[in-house]
């Protein structure tokens, strides 16, 4: 209707103005308190919304703006949204995380919403490490949206997600392996390793599991040296293209 047209639009010109207010300081990120968390969580688009204290500070708080900039410039259809709980005086929202059974000793948490699931809907809990990437795979795995991170590349991205839905999956690889013949030399590297992965998982239907848990435990070695962890980061990338 047109009334809940005018109504979008006056959230959106306010949510503008608020935003310029706040600096770019927190670009991408909507604050959300309990008059509107239910009108902007109402399932027309993907929703992620971290609980936490008002005034939130070190690395994972970082890596959090950091990704709502990163999907804020892409063209994915998620809102990422900020729930400030105040722990004090009036506990400012503090109904809204407790409605979801979310207690302040466990700040940060991170609750997302697919796409037609409104506020009253259960939400998937985000339980990775509170890295840049992390939230990055998440939410592309969840919302089906491509942000596209290090080491993917969107052709084949979707070639992994038909591989991961197909009977027939020799088909896809061979399609896989002339996609990847005619990427540029930048991105053909990471076509071939497309290629590798889908080889290695007819051969082994867990292959993209283990090797997943085999990159991350690299990655978390003290030992390995950075530009390694670089690469394994980018490989576990394209890995959770066939999630």
């Amino acid at each position: 209707s047109n009334m809940a047209r005018a109504n979008t639009l006056l959230l959106a010109t306010l949510f503008c103005r608020t935003a310029v207010v706040a600096g770019y300081t927190d670009r991408g990120i909507i604050k959300v308190d309990n008059t509107t968390f239910d009108r902007l969580v109402d399932g027309s688009k993907n929703a992620i919304v971290r609980f936490d204290k008002e005034y939130s500070y070190g690395d994972a708080h970082d890596a959090w703006k950091e990704f709502a900039k990163t999907v804020g410039e892409s063209s994915a259809d998620v809102l990422v949204c900020d729930v400030g709980v105040s722990e004090y005086g009036d506990k400012d929202n503090s109904d809204i995380s407790d409605r979801l059974a979310i207690k302040s000793d466990d700040f940060p948490q991170y609750r997302f919403w697919g796409k037609g699931k409104g506020a009253s809907a259960a939400p998937l809990s985000f339980a990775g490490e509170q890295k840049k990437e992390d939230f990055l795979r998440f939410i592309q795995e969840k919302a089906g949206a491509w942000i596209g991170l290090p080491g993917q590349v969107k052709e084949m991205d979707a070639l992994a997600k038909e591989f991961v839905e197909a009977k027939k999956k020799e088909g896809v690889l061979k399609k896989a392996e002339k996609a990847a013949g005619k990427l540029d030399a930048k991105e053909g590297d990471e076509g071939k390793y497309y290629v590798k992965v889908m080889t290695k998982a007819l051969a082994d239907a867990e292959f993209v599991a283990k090797e997943t848990a085999r990159l991350k435990k690299m990655i978390d070695d003290g030992s390995v040296k950075d530009a390694k962890k670089q690469q394994f980061g980018r490989r576990l990338n394209a890995l959770s293209s066939f999630s």
